[in-house]
Parts: C-alpha cells; sequence; structure tokens
C-alpha cells in the first residue's frame, strides 16, 4: 500500500504552482452520467486505483440534504455511450454524491437520450498532482493517487479526481502557462 499525506488543498496547489510541479490546464467534460436523487443518509462508496492498479477505497460519503435547495443530493454514475454502467477491474461501478444545487448547476438532461444527463458548462482548469494526497473534500476526506487531477477553477470550491477518472470525463482544450486559478 502507497503512502498518502494529507494537504490543505489551496496551498498545496500555490506551492505547486509556484514551485512548477503543477501546471495549469484547461480541460472540458464530455462524459454522460446516469443519475438518481438519493436518500437522505443513504452511503455511498467511491473507489479508484493506485498507480499500481490496485484498488483504493476513495470516499465513504452519506446523502444529506442541500443547504440551498433543501433536497436530497444526488447519487452519479459513470457509464458508456451505451449508457451501460462501468464495472472497473476491481469489479466496482463508479459512484459519488453531488449536492442537489451543484447538481443543477453541472448537468442536465441529455436530449438524444433523456436516460443520461450532460454536463453543461464551460471549460474548467486542472492541475496533475505529483504526490499521493488525503485532502478533504465537501466534508469528508479523499484519497488521490498521484497522476490526479485537482480542478482549481473556482478556488472556493476546488476539488479533486483520480487521473482514470479524470481521462473518462474530460478532454483537455488548452496549455495555459502558468495563470493559476481565478480569484
Amino acid at each position: 500500500m502507497e503512502n498518502y499525506k494529507k494537504v490543505e488543498v489551496t496551498n498545496y496547489v500555490k506551492q505547486g504552482i509556484e514551485n512548477g510541479t503543477m501546471v495549469p490546464r484547461q480541460a472540458e467534460k464530455f462524459a454522460r452520467i446516469i443519475a438518481r436523487q438519493g436518500t437522505i443518509g443513504e452511503t455511498v462508496i467511491s473507489w479508484s486505483v493506485d498507480s499500481q492498479g490496485n484498488e483504493i477505497q476513495e470516499k465513504v460519503a452519506q446523502v444529506q440534504a442541500d443547504a440551498q435547495t433543501n433536497r436530497p443530493g444526488w447519487i452519479a454514475t459513470k457509464v458508456d455511450e451505451q449508457a451501460n454502467i462501468i464495472i472497473d477491474n476491481n469489479g466496482h461501478s463508479n459512484q459519488w454524491i453531488i449536492d442537489d444545487s451543484t447538481f443543477k448547476k453541472k448537468y442536465e438532461i441529455d436530449p438524444e437520450n433523456p436516460s443520461l444527463c450532460r454536463p453543461k458548462g464551460g471549460p474548467q482548469i486542472f492541475v496533475q498532482i505529483p504526490d499521493n494526497i488525503i485532502l478533504n473534500q465537501w466534508g469528508s476526506d479523499m484519497q488521490i493517487a498521484a497522476g490526479g487531477y485537482i480542478n482549481i477553477t473556482n478556488v472556493d470550491d476546488m476539488y479533486g479526481i483520480s487521473q482514470r477518472d479524470f481521462e473518462d470525463t474530460y478532454k483537455f482544450t488548452d496549455n495555459l502557462s502558468k495563470k493559476g486559478p481565478k480569484k
């Protein structure tokens, strides 16, 4: 098992950009998902893999009421182009919880296939991480193996994503040199 270090995301990213180990890049989400509104207290385990392909329990979270809408969060599941749930080499589906207000900002029903949700919004800015890290994301700790990414588009809402999930979800659209996150 590889070692992970707990980081405070803002300082970690700032130092990485300053010392050149992290270079901001622009990417756009292309992947479709299936989603359903969860039940308050429902547990979702998010899985990923480390650099050797071993499974990592990234995060365990419970569906909660959204502070803005008072509605339960959504359980999103990664699917292929035919809306089949993708199962990884370790037998896990890729699921995560999105609070209700964030879900409504980031997804909409795909008119070409109403059983799917497609991303909305534009390009986002990411940095690739050189370390195995643990960061506090939306109230719980998440492990991300080296090679994963941190979305730095909004400094007040930076979050991590594994390299595997990034590559399945986003495509690079630009190399931004060393501009860093928006203030």
